[in-house]
C-alpha cells in the first residue's frame, strides 16, 4: 500500500536510478511510498553528454544504449510487481537531468540514491544527490 504526502496520495515519483547499491535503495522507497497501478513512477536514467560538433561515437552510443536497457529493466521489474512505471532516459549532467525530469513529469517526489557507482558513474554521487536536493523545486527523498 502506498504512503501519501499530505492529504492526498502520490501521482508521479521520479525516480533516479544508475543500477548502484544507492538506487537500489531508492527503488526500494519508491515501491513503499507508491500506490500500485495510481502512482507513475518515472524510471529516469542519464546518459553523459556528448560534443555536439560530431555524431555519436561508439562509446557515447554504447552509453545510450546502456541507460536505455538499464532504464527499461527496472520498469519492466516494476511492472512486474504491480507499478505503473515508464522510463525516461536523458543527456546528463545527472543532476540537471534528474531536476528536469522532475519538472516535466510535474513530480510530487523525487527519489535519489545518496550516493552511486553503477553502471552510470556519475549519476548519483553524492555531489549529484546533493544538487538536486538544493536545487529542485520538488520534494526529494535521498535514500541511504
Amino acid at each position: 500500500m502506498g504512503v501519501e504526502m499530505g492529504s492526498e496520495p502520490l501521482g508521479t515519483i521520479v525516480l533516479a536510478y544508475d543500477g548502484s547499491e544507492g538506487s537500489h535503495k531508492a527503488v526500494e522507497y519508491a515501491e513503499r511510498l507508491a500506490a500500485r497501478e495510481t502512482t507513475q513512477i518515472i524510471v529516469v536514467v542519464a546518459f553523459p553528454a556528448y560534443p555536439r560538433v560530431t555524431s555519436p561515437s561508439k562509446d557515447d552510443a554504447r552509453d545510450i544504449r546502456e541507460a536505455r536497457e538499464a532504464a527499461e529493466q527496472l520498469v519492466e521489474e516494476l511492472r512486474r510487481r504491480g507499478f505503473n512505471a515508464q522510463a525516461d532516459v536523458l543527456e546528463g549532467p545527472a543532476a540537471g537531468a534528474i531536476i528536469r525530469a522532475g519538472d516535466a513529469h510535474e513530480a510530487d517526489l523525487i527519489i535519489v540514491g545518496s550516493r552511486g557507482f553503477g553502471y552510470f558513474t556519475g549519476l548519483l554521487l553524492g555531489s549529484v544527490s546533493d544538487r538536486v536536493v538544493h536545487y529542485s523545486t520538488r520534494p526529494v527523498l535521498v535514500a541511504r
